[in-house]
């Protein structure tokens, strides 16, 4: 049996991507997206390591640099720092925008 599909997990709830998770999600409301709280947990090397603040269960990585300069501090400043971004479902996973402290 093939469980590569039940690993992929939505980017707007977390829930597992199957049939019946995309009979539940209505597609005008998926598509509005949603703003998201997150917390960065730390950097490693050139990499901002973050989670959503009300979900420690899973860890993301984005530029740290790109990340500083969206929110508009220094690089130093993202240890420990909370933040939100609108998430928007695209064709190819989630576009994240609309940064801001939080």
């Amino acid at each position: 049996m093939d469980t590569s599909q039940h690993d992929v997990r939505c980017g707007l709830c977390g829930q597992v991507m199957n049939a019946r998770h995309e009979q539940n999600h209505e597609e005008p409301v998926v598509s509005a997206g949603r703003r998201v709280e997150y917390v960065v947990i730390g950097l490693r090397g050139a990499f901002a390591l973050y989670q959503a603040a009300d979900d420690p269960s899973r860890t993301f990585k984005t530029g740290a640099d790109v990340l500083a300069e969206q929110l508009g501090i220094d690089l130093c400043e993202l240890p420990g720092r909370h933040y939100m971004c609108w998430m928007t479902p695209g064709e190819y996973g989630v576009i994240q925008s609309g940064f801001e402290l939080a």
